[in-house]
């Protein structure tokens, strides 16, 4: 029988530099399943390298990362139940909303019409119902930063990594 883990996230003693900086050291902590968790600190304290870590980009130089109990080492990042919001939100500008949100779910072989159900669930989700057709050249910053939100939560990741996408949001929005 397959124990559920306690923490969705396990960060144990990682460190990660570059040259001779030290970006993260010797960082360990839990995040519980299910919760919300919030990573500060003023701009060059290692916030997105840890982030990066967690999703595979970069690999730690020491230490140990497990996601739902299972340990990360070597797992390349498409293979993580995880997904990212970027600071800068690399929405593709020749597709549609819809088509940026079901991208993911298009490259994992899901059929159409279940892709579609999915895609405007989420649009709706994000308050975006009806945005399906337009280009992101035709969205407001908040409404981008809604669709890359949208893109990563219609996989149903174990996590999202949200890196500052928020920041031009209304508090509205942001709850």
């Amino acid at each position: 029988m397959t124990q559920t883990p306690r923490a969705d996230l396990e960060v144990r003693r990682v460190t990660r530099s570059y040259g001779g900086h030290v970006a993260v050291a010797e960082l360990s902590f839990e995040v519980a399943r299910g919760s919300f968790f919030s990573i500060l600190g003023p701009s060059g304290c290692g916030k997105t390298t840890l982030l990066r870590m967690i999703a595979g980009f970069i690999e730690p130089d020491e230490g140990e990362i497990v996601i739902a109990g299972q340990a990360m080492a070597a797992v390349a990042p498409n293979r993580r139940p995880v997904n990212m919001v970027f600071q800068h939100l690399a929405l593709f500008p020749m597709m549609s909303v819809a088509e940026n949100v079901g991208y993911g779910l298009a490259r994992r072989g899901v059929k159409a019409g279940e892709i579609k159900t999915k895609v405007d669930a989420m649009l709706a989700r994000v308050g975006l119902a009806g945005a399906g057709a337009k280009r992101p050249d035709q969205l407001s910053g908040g409404q981008k930063q809604r669709v890359a939100i949208a893109r990563a939560l219609v996989l149903e990741p174990a996590l999202l990594l949200l890196d500052e996408p928020l920041g031009a949001l209304d508090l509205k929005l942001r709850e």
